[in-house]
């Protein structure tokens, strides 16, 4: 009973508002006046509510009312998101409940409360929806069911439509409550309420894509081919329209005296009511889902595309221009129609009242035809109105702007620069900021001076014959990394740049400083290191190298301090192994051709025989060459006692020259390192070089290196080297003279004997007996004063009774 009083008030209303626009009005001036908004799905439903605002509902079941602005744009007031796939919605009349048929069932959603009002699901997808005048649901199964089944509150009632054998392609309830179904086979059946099937109606001669129930005598009916039909549902009888087009019909509505028909493709045709003939056809965007139309004429229609939905806005056009009055700014005048900034002069300059600058409404005239207006107090005044080259002057130095033109600014933001002869972007004013000092050149400096030559662009300028290293220019012209050079030596300061100095306080043409590693082939590895003192000009830093190194050119490291650098030293890690002599004649195990050679003192006879340029056997070739020749005889007819004599003395001399160069450098480092260990407490130079300034000054041990261990290092005697030849000389047991000749010297064998031996120095037993012999100088009886504040650091007392006179002699006074 409520709804029907609902129904019953919307109706009156409904025809008061008719009443009072019964005059249908001259759609024939309407335009085109473009897309005024785009919403971001397709649409089901859009349509105008009672209240002037705009329900919509998307192909995702979301439900919104939304305010429909004066400039054509949607603002949602609420919504409702069902998160179906809907396949069309309806609002009942009264407008309070809308239905949202989807693939799984229907939703209702009560507008009042906002909220889902009913869910029904169904095995079936549900293709349309619609409330009776009754209050039932009915549910329009296109394929499945193919036929309308209707519910009320508590569910299935059991009534039915005829099933549909081809499939439904269109549902409408009438306004007397009976049932309109379109099929695929062209034919719409009309049932009654109860479902009983009434009428076939067979006049179409397409598919019927859409039905419309107008009011309760006037059913429209469109088909796919572009035709419409007008049927009286109390006679059913019909009259047809083609629509000059053949666009698949998707909307039917009725509005202000005119049938109006939503097509594919845009297509919008106005049917008169009385005799049903087009009125006027328009042309939108989308597949048109429905269509808003103010009393007066213009009209919205909404459009789908396959991902949004478009609205356009077709509007009257007063003056005639082709421009609708709701994009005429002038619609009164058919010279102008737009007038951009407002300012009440038109964009078209061939109109009446033209705006030479349509874009700011602070200017419209423009005399010189600058592009800049003579209105002073607008924006971007001509400050030069009879020049049409220049119209402003930022920096106020009296040149224009424009650079290019008659008086122009080069720096048209610096007042101190105006001209730039070169180019380059430094001014030639010398007094102006940033001033070219290179005014004819082009040339990019910055850093020690303005616009002139900077070869490797590192913003320092190339030194010239008035701008020197001295007064700022680079040092280093070719090298973008570095430009300063202290010292001159051609390496650059900056130590983040190529080849930085790494001795920028000293003139120098190192590469590479040497640094000791045990774990490197050679003993040491090479770190680049540019600029530092290299007096023999070897490419190393004087002061990493070993020592006496830095005065060889062709050395830079000796590894076992035998004074013979890494270069030339057959063995760096044995201090007395210096040539391939000295190998082979202190590895007895090494059976190489060349050890065999250096150990045969005959063939060693032989190579001294030799002339220069002379071809020189090897050793297996010069033993080969004994062993063909005749007996008793050489094939180099060296004589065997001549041989026998030079081997001998060759081997002699040798031998002692060995021994008496080892005993030698053994008593020096001795007597070093015993003067050493008495002068700074047992520190090794090579470990600290501050040791010796520590003992002297009493700060002794700071180092972390120091202190006296060893007894031996006191002992300043050594026994005298006996240098005189022993009678036997290590050669006794040989006959380099047997009757068996010159080839027997290939297998001689020697007997081991003692360094001492050879050298002819005692043995070690008789090198005790020396040392007893040799009585050791005694300590003094008594120690020198003491400095006032006692012992100094780092002294034993031991030390001082020795060498405290010296402390006394060098720091007492202090």
């Amino acid at each position: 009973m409520n709804r029907l009083v609902t129904l019953l008030v919307v109706f009156l209303l409904t025809a008061q508002v008719t009443v009072a626009v019964s005059a249908t009005p001259d759609i024939s001036t309407l335009t085109d006046a473009g897309q005024t908004d785009e919403l971001g799905a397709p649409m089901v439903l859009w349509t105008k509510l009672n209240d002037g605002s705009i329900l919509t509902v998307t192909d995702e079941g979301n439900v919104s009312k939304n305010i429909l602005s004066n400039n054509g744009t949607l603002s949602i007031q609420w919504s409702v998101l069902l998160d179906v796939e809907a396949n069309k919605a309806r609002i009942d009349g009264a407008q309070e409940l809308v239905t949202v048929a989807h693939q799984t069932g229907v939703v209702v959603i009560q507008m009042t409360t906002q909220s889902v009002y009913r869910n029904l699901s169904t095995p079936d997808p549900v293709n349309d929806a619609v409330y009776d005048q009754e209050g039932y649901l009915w549910l329009m199964y296109s394929a499945g069911k193919r036929r309308a089944d209707r519910y009320d509150a508590a569910g299935f009632t059991g009534i039915s439509s005829t099933t549909v054998q081809a499939g439904i392609s269109a549902f409408e309830i009438l306004h007397d409550g009976r049932i309109a179904i379109a099929s695929y086979d062209k034919k719409i059946y009309v049932h009654a309420a109860d479902g009983t099937l009434t009428n076939t109606l067979t006049e179409p001669t397409a598919i019927v894509s859409t039905l419309f129930s107008v009011d309760n005598t006037t059913m429209l009916a469109g088909t796919t081919g572009g035709t419409a039909y007008k049927y009286s549902t109390e006679s059913w009888s019909v009259a047809t329209q083609s629509l000059g087009h053949t666009k698949q019909t998707s909307h039917l509505t009725y509005a202000n005296g005119y049938y109006i028909v939503g097509a594919k493709q845009g297509k919008v045709t106005f049917l008169d009511e009385t005799n049903f003939s087009v009125v006027e056809n328009f042309e939108a965007s989308g597949e048109i889902v429905g269509l808003s139309m103010a009393f007066n004429g213009p009209f919205y229609a909404a459009g789908n595309t396959l991902t949004s939905t478009k609205i356009t806005y077709f509007d009257l056009d007063s003056d005639g221009d082709l421009v609708n009055d709701r994009n005429d700014a002038f619609p009164n005048d058919a010279t102008q129609n737009a007038d951009t900034d407002g300012d009440g002069y038109g964009d078209n300059p061939n109109g009446n009242q033209p705006d030479a600058f349509p874009k700011d409404e602070t200017q419209w005239e423009d005399i010189d035809g600058d592009g800049y207006g003579d209105n002073v107090a607008g924006n971007n005044p001509d400050v030069f109105p009879n020049n049409p080259d220049q119209w402003s002057d930022a920096d106020g130095d009296g040149y224009g702007d424009n650079s290019n033109g008659q008086d122009g600014d080069v720096f048209p933001s610096e007042s101190s620069q105006w001209s730039d002869t070169d180019r380059d972007g430094y001014g030639d004013n010398p007094d102006g900021f940033k001033p070219d000092a290179c005014p004819t050149v082009n040339a990019f400096s910055t850093a020690d001076r303005y616009g002139c030559p900077d070869s490797d662009l590192d913003g320092y300028s190339n030194p010239d014959d008035n701008w020197t290293v001295e007064d700022g220019a680079d040092a280093l012209p070719s090298n973008p990394t570095q430009w300063l050079d202290g010292d001159g030596d051609g390496f650059g300061d900056a130590a983040d740049g190529e080849e930085p100095d790494a001795c920028p306080w000293e003139f120098g043409t190192s590469r590479n400083a040497v640094s000791v590693d045990v774990n490197a082939t050679g003993g040491y590895v090479a770190v680049p290191s540019f600029g530092c003192e290299d007096a023999d000009g070897d490419g190393w830093v004087d002061r990493t190298e070993s020592p006496l190194m830095d005065i060889d050119p062709d050395e830079h490291f000796d590894g076992d301090g035998d004074g013979v650098g890494s270069n030339e030293d057959y063995d760096d890690s044995r201090p007395f192994i210096q040539t391939e002599q000295d190998h082979c004649l202190n590895d007895k195990n090494d059976t190489s051709e060349a050890c065999l050679g250096w150990n045969n003192p005959a063939y060693q006879a032989y190579l001294k025989t030799l002339d220069e340029g002379e071809l020189v056997l090897g050793f297996f070739a010069w033993n080969t060459s004994l062993q063909d020749a005749p007996q008793g005889d050489t094939p180099l007819n060296v004589d065997d006692e001549v041989l026998s004599q030079v081997v001998t003395v060759g081997l002699v001399a040798f031998i002692g020259l060995t021994a008496v160069i080892l005993v030698a450098a053994s008593v020096i480092k001795k007597r070093k390192l015993a003067t050493t260990s008495k002068e700074y407490g047992g520190i090794n130079p090579a470990l600290s070089s501050n040791a010796s300034k520590e003992a002297l000054e009493g700060r002794g041990g700071l180092s972390a290196a120091g202190g006296i261990i060893a007894d031996a290092s006191w002992d300043d005697d050594v026994a005298q080297l006996n240098f005189e030849e022993n009678e036997s000389d290590g050669f006794a047991d040989m006959d380099l003279k047997s009757a068996e000749g010159v080839e027997n010297t290939v297998s001689m064998a020697y007997e081991e004997e003692s360094m001492e031996a050879i050298a002819g120095l005692p043995s070690p037993a008789q090198s005790t007996e020396v040392e007893e012999e040799s009585p050791a100088q005694a300590m003094p009886a008594e120690a020198p004063p003491l400095p006032e504040g006692g012992l100094p650091d780092g002294w034993t007392m031991d030390q001082w009774r020795w060498y405290g006179h010296e402390w006394l002699a060098k720091y007492g006074k202090n």
